[in-house]
């Protein structure tokens, strides 16, 4: 069973919780936030009455029906938060084909980074583009990705479908364009689990190659590169002294 945490917003696993007096306690495996649901109450079911036996030939008595106390009043919920279950029935339900094409931001949001466009604004708050000089064509997928992501969008409840595209992409350097897809998507359909999941993916993989890039080489690397060029220096240098030798014998 999934949740979406209330901290973070990602649609995670049920793996960790603990129960608590009144209330279920959730961890979120991705953020460790906590997140508590409160059992529902439902109301005891009214005793039944008991049947009055019958008697054949006998006069019917009078029997006096047990009294029924009233049920007692429920306790007072304690102040939690609701625990959102997002099921994957509830997901295959969504549209798959939105509105407005697959790769051209909806209205209200900017063409280039669909960033929500802010009223009476030239110019976009989050990228700096400029709306009047917005050329659509310098901001559309490559064949390929285009591809590719309308046979994603065939299989989109499908995180390895997702997964294989971002492994394609990230070879391809189409990182920042498929990002832009996944946001695209996210403004169509805000409550997209999947298009959600994507775009955090989309900055965790390039976080982690950016970080790999600006980390450099190993120091054991490093020591190995210097004495490969000492070595080498040294070899040339020795070669040098032995023409000279010769040369000078040679002359004498």
């Amino acid at each position: 069973m999934k949740y979406q945490c209330e901290s973070c917003d990602r649609l995670v696993k049920v793996e960790t919780y603990v129960l608590e007096e009144h209330a279920l306690a959730v961890a979120c495996p991705a953020c460790g936030a906590w997140t508590h649901a409160a059992p529902s109450l439902s109301k005891p079911a009214s005793p039944r009455p008991a049947p009055t036996p019958a008697h054949d030939g006998v006069e019917d008595l009078a029997v006096a029906a047990p009294y029924a106390a009233p049920p007692p009043s429920p306790l007072a919920r304690p102040s939690v938060t609701a625990l959102r279950v997002v099921r994957q029935d509830a997901l295959a339900t969504a549209p798959l084909v939105l509105d407005g094409g697959p790769f051209q931001a909806p209205p209200g949001h900017c063409p280039k980074c669909v960033a929500p466009i802010r009223d009476d604004a030239g110019s976009c708050s989050a990228c700096g583009l400029v709306y009047a000089n917005f050329i659509p064509d310098e901001h559309q997928p490559s064949e390929t990705l285009a591809q590719e992501w309308r046979e994603l969008l065939e299989t989109w409840h499908d995180w390895d479908a997702h997964d294989r595209l971002l492994a394609q992409t990230m070879m391809r350097g189409e990182m920042a364009m498929v990002g832009r897809l996944y946001r695209v998507r996210l403004a169509q359909a805000p409550n997209d689990a999947q298009a959600l999941r994507g775009r955090d993916e989309v900055v965790r993989r390039v976080t982690t190659a950016t970080q790999l890039l600006s980390d450099g080489p190993s120091p054991a690397l490093g020591r190995k590169v210097k004495n490969a060029v000492m070595g080498t220096v040294l070899a040339v240098s020795l070669l040098l002294l032995l023409v000279l030798f010769h040369m000078m014998r040679d002359s004498l």
